[in-house]
C-alpha cells in the first residue's frame, strides 16, 4: 500500500508524462498542420489576386474608352434636325398664315378630287403623300429652289378638282410650263378602289407660274 507522498509522486509523474507525452505531440502536430494550411491558403489567394487586378483594370479602361468614343462619334454622325418648316409639315395652315408665306413668291398647290368622296383623314393622308413626293423631287432636281421655298415658310394650298379628267388636265398644263408635279395613286386599302388618282401636287414653284395653272380652282 503506497504512502501518501508516494501516491502524490506517482500522480505527478503520470500527469507530467501525459502533458509532455503523446498529447503534446498531437497538439504540436496539429499546430504545424494549421500553420502549413494557412500558408498555403494565403499563398493561393496572393497568387490569384495579383493577376486579377490588372485584368479588371484593363476591362474597366476598355469600357470607359468605348463609351467616350461612342459618344464622340454620335455627336459627329447624328446631326441635329433643323426646325425650319417643321410646323408647316405637321399642320397645313401654319405655312399659309406665316408672314413670309403670304408673300406668295413660292408655293405648292395640292389638288384633291372631290368625286371620290374621301373622308377628311383620307384626304389628309393623300395630301401628305403628295407633299412629301414634291419635296423629294425638288430636293433632287432643284435644291436652290427648295431652300428658297423653305425660307419662305413652305406655303401650301389645298384646292378642289371635280374629277380625274380635270386632275389630268392640270398635270399636263403644269408639265408644259415646267412645274414639278406629284400625282398620287392610292393603294385601295380603304374607302376607294386600288389605283385611284387622288391628289396632284403642283410645285413648289414661282407663285405667278403656279397660279397660271391652278388659280381658277376653289379652296378645299
Amino acid at each position: 500500500m503506497p504512502t501518501g507522498s508516494g501516491h502524490i509522486c506517482a500522480h505527478a509523474r503520470y500527469r507530467s508524462r501525459f502533458q509532455d507525452g503523446p498529447g503534446r505531440d498531437i497538439t504540436c502536430r496539429h499546430d504545424r498542420v494549421l500553420e502549413k494550411f494557412n500558408g498555403v491558403v494565403k499563398k493561393s489567394y496572393s497568387e490569384m489576386d495579383l493577376p486579377c487586378c490588372p485584368t479588371v483594370l484593363g476591362i474597366l479602361a476598355g469600357v470607359g474608352c468605348g463609351l467616350c468614343l461612342g459618344w464622340h462619334l454620335r455627336g459627329r454622325l447624328i446631326k441635329p434636325t433643323q426646325g425650319v418648316g417643321t410646323c408647316c409639315e405637321e399642320t397645313a395652315s401654319c405655312g399659309e398664315t406665316s408672314v413670309m408665306g403670304d408673300t406668295g413668291e413660292l408655293k405648292l398647290i395640292l389638288a384633291v378630287r372631290t368625286d371620290l368622296k374621301m373622308g377628311k383623314g383620307k384626304v389628309a393622308a393623300q395630301c401628305s403623300h403628295a407633299a412629301v413626293s414634291a419635296y423629294k423631287q425638288v430636293q433632287r432636281r432643284n435644291p436652290e429652289l427648295l431652300k428658297k421655298w423653305e425660307y419662305y415658310g413652305q406655303p401650301k394650298v389645298v384646292v378642289k378638282v371635280p374629277d380625274e379628267e380635270s386632275l389630268m388636265e392640270l398635270l399636263y398644263h403644269a408639265k408644259k410650263v415646267g412645274l414639278p408635279v406629284s400625282l398620287i395613286q392610292d393603294a385601295g386599302r380603304t374607302q376607294i378602289a386600288p389605283g385611284s388618282r387622288t391628289v396632284l401636287g403642283v410645285g413648289p414653284g414661282p407663285a405667278d407660274l403656279v397660279d397660271g395653272v391652278t388659280g381658277h380652282l376653289k379652296l378645299y
